[in-house]
């Protein structure tokens, strides 16, 4: 007997959280922070599975719709197993600091202080201590009780960011495939993901990149790129990249370096902002031990300099053409680059170059959307554009052929899907019925019990 319930991230990409019962075993699969909502929706609804059983805790990769979560769920169960890999286990410690900074502002009115507790400096460290760390391919046993069956976990590189994970199980005969956030494609940093190509009797499969049929070709984007940082340093301007701290910023970094090492764009100073520093140098400690592009490769390797919050606006971006490479990626307000686009907006010489998915209801996406020289809401304000702006797409989750291709593969009779936005989550599965005629397609409803098996 398996069922599944979605405790977050349900035609969604927000406080993804996934439940899984495998005969009487409870298994959570990530505890995400909403990106957006600081009510009650910022975190996965545990209290759905208040009554059921709940043995572990698998955190797939490090990004906060991932891991931000983990607090409040460890403050609800605190006798949960924590299983992830060892970078995420390393990258856990910044991004969970950046976490409780977030949320003892954001969200004191909705939840209690005892339901925040875990997220005090101290308690993160302490409940970090309980982060058990696993190899990529080396099965785990969680031995069940009172009749229960064995379960068998195994970790696999899912290409997304450094440290992330595909999660297969394994009880009675019957597999199950967790995707994670996955990238079969190869990134400028990291390798495409390995996840198992042999049969699972289910996939539970994300849709983030699934509502268009946009292939991932970050070589072409590279050079819209180029282009785009010519035009704007030729006129005298700077170039403004918004970007998460922990995967997009090490990659933008590694694509300009290159740019700029080719004889594509000139060499010009590269500053990077916020957390991307301490990123930075987890990247360089597991730069032999992931599957990384070039083994041994480190980003402190490309210059590039610091910025400092309090001197944002006295940066010698604003005279000298320069590319600057600051979170965070949608632009949210408080930002290093939502401070920095107010300054750029303002000026014509000077270009913004927006690399990844923006959520509709961020400053990111107004920007982004706006016209030149006419008024748009910008985080609560309204104000108008002179700069120049690019819509490019590095993308860290596979197309939607990709995912097609690899759950043929794997040859499926049950795809749940989440982790995308409704029209995503109804074009993977269109597509998938097209070629796999007979499946079982299930797009969960948020607290909804499906059985799997």
């Amino acid at each position: 007997m398996a069922t599944i319930i979605l405790l977050g991230g349900a035609e969604e990409i927000g406080a993804n959280s996934t439940y899984l019962n495998l005969d009487g075993n409870g298994i959570i699969i990530d505890a995400g922070l909403h990106p957006r909502i600081r009510d009650h929706r910022a975190f996965p609804d545990v209290e759905l599975v208040s009554a059921l059983p709940t043995d572990l805790l698998i955190v797939t990769h490090a990004h906060t719709d991932h891991l931000g979560g983990v607090p409040f769920v460890m403050r609800r169960f605190p006798h949960l197993q924590i299983l992830m890999t060892r970078a995420t286990r390393d990258l856990s410690h910044i991004m969970l600091h950046n976490s409780s900074r977030l949320l003892r502002s954001d969200v004191a009115m909705h939840f209690t202080a005892e339901q925040l507790e875990f997220y005090e400096q101290d308690q993160v460290e302490l409940l970090r201590q309980a982060f058990e760390a696993a190899d990529y391919n080396e099965p785990i046993t969680l031995r069940g009780y009172d009749g229960r069956s064995d379960v068998k976990v195994t970790l696999h590189w899912a290409g997304h960011l450094l440290g992330s994970a595909g999660v297969s199980f394994e009880v009675n005969d019957k597999r199950i495939l967790h995707t994670g956030d996955v990238q079969f494609d190869d990134q400028k940093v990291i390798k495409g993901a390995d996840l198992p190509t042999v049969h699972a009797d289910v996939v539970i499969t994300e849709a983030t990149n699934c509502a268009t049929d946009n292939e991932n070709d970050s070589t072409g984007e590279a050079k819209k790129l180029a282009e785009f940082i010519n035009n704007i340093t030729d006129q005298g301007g700077s170039v403004l990249i918004p970007c998460f701290a922990l995967g997009k910023t090490q990659e933008m970094l590694a694509h300009v370096y290159s740019l700029m090492r080719k004889g594509s764009i000139p060499t010009l100073p590269i500053y990077v902002g916020g957390m991307g520093l301490q990123v930075n140098k987890v990247y360089d400690h597991f730069c032999y031990t992931e599957p990384t592009k070039i083994p041994g490769f480190e980003i402190s390797d490309i210059p590039f300099e610091y910025i400092k919050r309090n001197k944002l606006l006295m940066g010698d971006y604003f005279n000298k053409p320069s590319i600057l490479i600051v979170p965070s990626g949608m632009v949210n307000k408080g930002t290093i680059s939502h401070t920095l686009a107010k300054e750029w907006m303002r000026l014509k010489s000077f270009g913004i170059a927006f690399i990844g998915y923006q959520d509709p209801n961020s400053a990111g996406y107004a920007l982004l959307n706006s016209e030149k020289n006419k008024p748009f809401d910008f985080g609560g304000v309204s104000t108008k554009r002179v700069c120049s702006i690019a819509r490019l797409r590095f993308s860290a989750h596979a197309s939607k052929s990709g995912l097609v291709g690899y759950i043929t593969t794997v040859n499926p009779s049950t795809v749940v899907i989440n982790h995308g936005e409704p029209e995503a989550c109804d074009r993977l599965a269109l597509a998938l019925i097209e070629r796999m005629p007979g499946v079982r397609i299930i797009i969960p409803r948020p607290g909804t019990s499906y059985e799997l098996f």
